[in-house]
């Protein structure tokens, strides 16, 4: 399981002393479970004239090579014409989430982001070739002592900012239907380069490099302490191709989650996450490498369902009420990637918001 760092559980203390603080006055004003996991965004509207504005992060780990669902190792991708391997990625976003409903249908949200990303590397073979060692030299790169290489290198930036308007379609009692229009601007960057000059893997790029649509649609209910959801949404490229060169696949999502207040401040839930994403298309039209399968477009995107609990909590009077903090943890449990790719292991959600 993915392992939270020292100031995201300093976030998580903090949050549940406030909530536990404000727990004590028994006010049904709030409930935990009106909002959707964690994981899930785009899900609720605010009433005209609020602002809410909040801060989520997401860890993710990725560990072991997959061929479809099949997991291959050093052999496997040397025959396969590959001199190195990611045997490690971990992926960090920080987003400020910032929502103000100018009536009390339409919300309107903007979420920049900051990316921090990291792999490790290995290389295939018991040989190390002069060519091999050529096109790494330039690289953050760590010798073993024996014949093996081993590599690491991480970016870090300002990733792609979102901008998008909710609009609540139905807005009954118990239910509701929400339409979002959404677009990611390409804020992030999709040039970086390694010391000598040539691209570095298309998955350690912070943005697309290309304006991408994200639209989706919402149904939620509740009755008593249950709620549930259903969530569409899709990324689509606006663009042929970044100024690299190349576009990311466009990706479609299916998300379906169940929640039950277990306590007047806080809500357990369930979800599951179905994803298919088209590989790369394009290529980069400067110097790369082809050594390992994270430089290949081929080898990104696939078919995946995955699997999530999570926590809410909401402070329900006091001088903190309405105070929120989600916690999601998410796992992959079936998996078929395109081509050669480091396996998704696990994921970590955290988000606290308020509005006034």
């Amino acid at each position: 399981m993915a392992i939270v760092k020292g100031k995201e559980w300093a976030l998580v203390t903090v949050a549940s002393a406030l909530f536990a603080a404000g727990a004590s006055a028994h006010e049904q004003t709030f409930s935990p479970e009106s909002h959707a996991p964690a994981g899930v965004m785009a899900d609720h509207t605010h009433a005209k004239g609020e602002i809410m504005t909040g801060y989520r992060y997401t860890y993710t780990s990725f560990n072991g090579v997959y061929q479809g669902s099949n997991e291959v190792g050093a052999n496997e991708l040397a025959a396969a014409g590959y001199s190195m391997m990611a045997t490690a990625m971990s992926m960090e976003m920080t987003m400020l989430d910032i929502m103000y409903a100018p009536t009390d249908r339409l919300t309107l949200m903007l979420m920049p982001m900051y990316m921090t990303m990291s792999m490790d590397m290995d290389m295939t073979a018991s040989d190390m070739t002069h060519d091999t060692m050529d096109m790494h030299s330039s690289m953050d790169m760590h010798m073993d002592h024996g014949h093996t290489g081993h590599m690491s290198h991480e970016v870090d930036g300002i990733g792609d900012t979102n901008l998008s308007a909710l609009y609540k379609l139905v807005a009954k009692e118990h239910h509701t239907l929400i339409g979002t229009l959404g677009v990611n601007a390409p804020t992030g960057k999709s040039d970086l380069k390694n010391a000598d000059g040539s691209f570095v893997h298309y998955g350690m790029q912070l943005g697309s490099g290309t304006w991408d649509a994200t639209p989706s649609i919402t149904y939620t209910g509740a009755s008593d302490a249950l709620s549930w959801g259903v969530q569409a949404s899709a990324l689509i490229r606006l663009e042929d191709a970044n100024d690299s060169g190349y576009a990311l696949g466009d990706k479609y999502a299916a998300t379906a989650w169940g929640a039950v207040r277990v306590v007047d401040w806080m809500s357990l839930s369930a979800r599951v996450n179905w994803s298919d994403q088209d590989s790369i298309s394009g290529h980069y039209n400067g110097a790369h490498n082809h050594s390992s399968p994270a430089d290949i477009q081929a080898n990104y995107g696939g078919e995946f369902l995955d699997a999530a609990l999570g926590v809410n909590t909401v402070v329900t009077g006091g001088n903190f009420a309405g105070l929120r903090f989600g916690l999601e943890w998410l796992t992959r449990v079936q998996e078929d990637y395109n081509g050669y790719q480091l396996g998704l292991d696990d994921s970590i959600s955290a988000n606290i918001t308020y509005a006034f």
